[in-house]
């Protein structure tokens, strides 16, 4: 018995032991592969980014919606890749609609139709002035870059606004004699603005295919526009079908990953450097069971040359949260701290406490969690209780850590208490 309980007592030790060496070995890595960012910028970015990392062609940053200080790393990260190796297509997760107006915002400096347009996002989460200074950054350093280098929205979610979408192509694309054609006459049946959401979605997943089948005769017709309205159907199309269908979990990536390889073929992407603003969800490199991520049907299909994927985590701070569906008359957002027991706050993975160090060391820590002799490498640390069947390494490479951020605000309005 004796010798039993001493060979228990020297087992404990010795798994004790090999922690503490494991973790002394990860606290190593991250304090000498890590990178701090205030309002001057990053101090030490070199050690994230080292020459093996910039190998890759897409950059995908995630981040946690509502979070005030996500949306400046992302700015600055764009920006910093933009220079560093002149990446200028920035792949979002927004409609294709989205893009037509934040693409012509960038060019003209005149926000007034795409603030317009996002007052159908009033009470959720991307109508918020964050996102606003987000994109007046990079208007304001498109115009101190060459027009070869200027950066180029290119929105590859499905179509969230479709009720804009639908009304876009009605007054924009099958308007004069365009109206006349089938897919036109179908669509000046719909009511884009007080129809009811099922009748709506019943009518246009019975014109799209009619569409589709006679691409020859609308590329003729529409010109320069029908790429403009081949990618607003289909997009349109497939946000009503998935709702009618219930397919979000296992078809919205999908169409991402669609939309992702029509861009590359459409503006001969195959050897450009890329960056993606997706939220943190889309970044993992590996599949949810019975949900599809975004970056793990790009690394599946091999469509991107490398990706780095780097997921934010946050230390305190507060975050926005979207107003309820039944509230349409104000602005109705609340906000509230950062607790530590779901997604993408550092109490709720393993080996969290890791980042209790950076807690005030600045706005935000990056760390590089890949490379040689990594410590990370098959654990699974910085892990979702849901992710746990995978290993950190399978899904994302970079981690970013936001201490102490205010929460968005919404975009017109003020913030409930």
């Amino acid at each position: 018995m004796k010798i039993k309980v001493l060979f228990t007592a020297i087992l404990l030790l010795n798994i004790t032991l090999s922690f503490a060496q494991t973790d002394k070995a990860k606290i190593a890595h991250l304090a000498g592969n890590s990178a701090t960012w205030n309002d001057g910028g990053f101090k030490n970015i070199e050690r994230v980014f080292t020459p093996a990392v910039l190998k890759d062609q897409l950059f995908m940053i995630g981040e946690g919606h509502g979070i005030a200080y996500s949306y400046d790393v992302q700015y600055k990260l764009v920006e910093y890749l933009n220079k560093k190796m002149g990446a200028r297509y920035l792949f979002v997760e927004m409609g294709y609609l989205d893009g037509l107006l934040l693409n012509n915002y960038l060019r003209t400096g005149n926000d007034s139709a795409y603030v317009a347009d996002f007052q159908k996002y009033n009470g959720t989460f991307y109508y918020n002035k964050s996102e606003h200074q987000l994109l007046k950054n990079l208007y304001q350093l498109n115009k101190t870059l060459p027009e070869s280098k200027r950066i180029v929205i290119l929105p590859v979610d499905i179509e969230h606004g479709y009720r804009k979408a639908i009304e876009y192509l009605q007054t924009e694309v099958f308007s004069g004699n365009k109206a006349n054609s089938p897919v036109g006459s179908a669509l000046k049946k719909i009511d884009s603005k007080n129809g009811v959401g099922t009748d709506i979605a019943a009518e246009f997943v019975k014109l799209y295919p009619v569409f589709k089948n006679n691409a020859a005769t609308y590329k003729r017709t529409l010109g320069q526009q029908y790429f403009d309205a081949s990618f607003l159907l289909r997009n349109t199309y497939e946000m009503l079908n998935i709702a009618l269908k219930n397919t979000k979990g296992t078809r919205r990536d999908s169409v991402m990953l669609e939309n992702f390889n029509t861009y590359k073929d459409h503006y001969q992407l195959q050897n450009e450097k890329l960056i993606g603003l997706f939220g943190g969800f889309h970044v993992k490199q590996s599949d949810q069971p019975n949900d599809i991520r975004f970056a793990a049907l790009i690394k599946r299909a091999n469509a991107a040359k490398g990706i780095c994927s780097a997921l934010m985590v946050y230390s305190g701070g507060f975050m926005m949260m979207p107003k309820g569906k039944s509230d349409t008359s104000r602005t109705g957002n609340k906000y509230k701290r950062v607790i530590n027991h779901y997604d993408y706050f550092t109490g709720s993975f393993r080996d969290g406490r890791l980042l209790d160090a950076y807690n005030s060391s600045g706005k935000a820590v990056i760390f590089k969690l890949t490379g040689k002799n990594s410590p990370f490498k098959g654990q699974k640390s910085f892990l979702m209780e849901k992710d746990q069947y995978a290993n950190v390494d399978e899904m994302f490479q970079l981690l970013i850590q936001i201490n102490n951020s205010p929460a968005t605000e919404p975009l017109t309005g003020g913030m409930d208490n």
